[in-house]
């Protein structure tokens, strides 16, 4: 029997899981109002969106499976409290979203902020042939340098995991969208009924695509203090870094940026920093073996990164200015990226782009290596006249950038004394400083013999046989068969405490 319902209900069950077919919308709010005994049957439920079709609430995404996406006009058609509850719970399921294509087969390292993009300048925001599918390779028409970026899954496919409901019994497609809650950029702007630019995104459409209202992205900007908690860490050289994280959903909207339009980013081929595959190892490499050495830091490098950076780099990588300017508002706390925001890195590594070719070109001129892992800069020759016209060249080209170098902190070092590039030891070889490798071998030493003293340092422990692991060609067989059974005695007294503390 067909009843009336809460079609404002049924709209921000939309909004929470766009994009979603009427019947995973209906599933939904089943799970949100358990006590709920009558529902609407199929027949009202599709004449309900027929009718916000022909309304321009929704739009029509895919024909054969019903994938519908709200319109700006519904947002606004929304009382205040709902857009607010749809928020939260948006926001809640993008997160989970994002924690799962972490662990997608093939997927890029999200935090690491993937691999580095062709060095090929064109637009940003373009259309593909099609959404593509989870886990499948991206269609053939798709510009290759998207092809490393990771599309988060649909919200709704959170639900179905995690709380066990056949959300996609209809035969639903797992789709991942170009731009999240929608497959290409015509289709976006077609739900936002606004005059804008082919290749641009305005904040309201910002916010059509992430699937939030454009309030909550417009107090990111206007109010960015309210969205960052504050805490300090030490610095190696003495001192304390501020570190201003952003709260939760600032945070989670900034992953989504980072998935969906940093990942556009040109990132030079000498940069090492927040890269998968790419470390203070690989970082070093390039320096091994060298008369020469010479260690250059970027003073305040984090906080000399401005708004402006952000906006001139993103137009130059093609984004539109109106996305341009929204995105560099939200990744910015007053005025420059911060230490601890998601974002900060991969845009750290973009914004010297000009200055890592200019550099590179230089260095091979005159026959250096150069490289730079974030505000670490480090030249490498056989002759201490270059490395020494190439520092002065860095400061002329830095301060070009708007940036300046800690001349306190350059050094230079010669194949006679211990040569360290980010922290590791490049005379003959790639490896830790010897006084740090002692301070481990004594710790899985200890381990071994007293592994119950390690119980709660577990996570310290195979930290650190991770790191010594990035080494093992340089490590004695034995030493490593030591410390994997240091490691083996401890996880095993772990594993037996657990069973305890369950048995109990």
């Amino acid at each position: 029997m067909s009843i009336q319902f809460n079609d404002q209900l049924l709209l921000w069950g939309l909004g929470v899981l766009q994009p979603a077919a009427p019947q995973e919308v209906l599933s939904f709010l089943k799970l949100v109002y358990p006590t709920v005994e009558q529902w609407p049957d199929e027949l009202y439920l599709n004449g309900c969106f027929s009718h916000w079709e022909a309304s321009n609430y929704i739009v029509l995404l895919n024909k054969k499976y019903s994938m519908y996406s709200l319109t700006a006009l519904a947002n606004m058609r929304m009382d205040v409290k709902l857009r607010r509850q749809r928020d939260k719970a948006r926001i809640c399921l993008l997160r989970a979203a994002y924690d799962a294509s972490l662990i997608l087969p093939g997927a890029m390292d999200q935090d690491l902020d993937g691999a580095s993009p062709s060095s090929e300048f064109s637009s940003t925001l373009q259309e593909g042939s099609r959404p593509v599918g989870s886990g499948s390779k991206p269609s053939r028409t798709e510009p290759t340098r998207l092809r490393t970026r990771t599309y988060w899954s649909r919200v709704s496919e959170q639900l179905s995991t995690q709380v066990g409901l056949d959300f996609h019994s209809p035969g639903i497609p797992s789709f991942q969208y170009r731009y999240c809650s929608f497959p290409t950029l015509k289709t976006l702007h077609q739900a936002s009924m606004s005059e804008s630019c082919e290749k641009d995104m305005s904040l309201s459409q910002l916010g059509l695509a992430i699937g939030v209202s454009p309030r909550l992205l417009t107090s990111f900007i206007h109010k960015p203090e309210n969205h960052y908690r504050h805490f300090n860490l030490p610095k190696k050289g003495g001192g304390e870094r501020d570190i201003a994280a952003p709260r939760f959903f600032l945070k989670t909207i900034q992953y989504w940026i980072k998935s969906y339009i940093l990942c556009h980013l040109k990132v030079h081929d000498a940069c090492h920093a927040y890269m998968s595959g790419r470390s203070i190892n690989t970082n070093a490499e390039k320096h091994i073996g060298k008369a020469y050495v010479a260690n250059v830091d970027i003073e305040n490098f984090f906080g000399n990164i401005t708004k402006e950076h952000v906006f001139r780099v993103l137009e130059k990588n093609g984004i539109g200015r109106n996305l341009a300017t929204a995105v560099s508002g939200i990744v910015t706390l007053n005025r420059v990226i911060p230490q601890g925001a998601p974002t900060s890195p991969v845009i750290s590594n973009a914004v010297l782009y000009d200055f890592d070719e200019a550099m590179s070109k230089i260095s091979v001129a005159r026959g250096l290596d150069y490289s730079r892992y974030a505000d670490d800069i480090t030249f490498s020759a056989n002759s201490r006249a270059a490395i020494e016209s190439i520092v002065s060249k860095c400061r002329e080209l830095l301060a070009n950038e708007g940036f300046n170098l800690k001349d306190e902190k350059t050094r230079v070092a010669s194949n006679r004394a211990s040569q360290r590039v980010t922290g590791l030891v490049v005379n003959e070889k790639v490896q830790p400083p010897r006084e740090y490798r002692r301070k481990l071998r004594a710790i899985f030493n200890n381990a071994l013999r007293n592994p119950h003293e390690y119980v709660d340092r577990l996570d310290e422990l195979s930290g650190y046989f991770g790191y010594l692991s990035s080494f093992s060609c340089g490590r004695n067989a034995r030493q490593i068969r030591k410390d994997r059974l240091a490691l083996y005695r401890v996880r095993r007294l772990v594993r037996i405490q657990k069973y305890k503390d369950e048995s109990v």
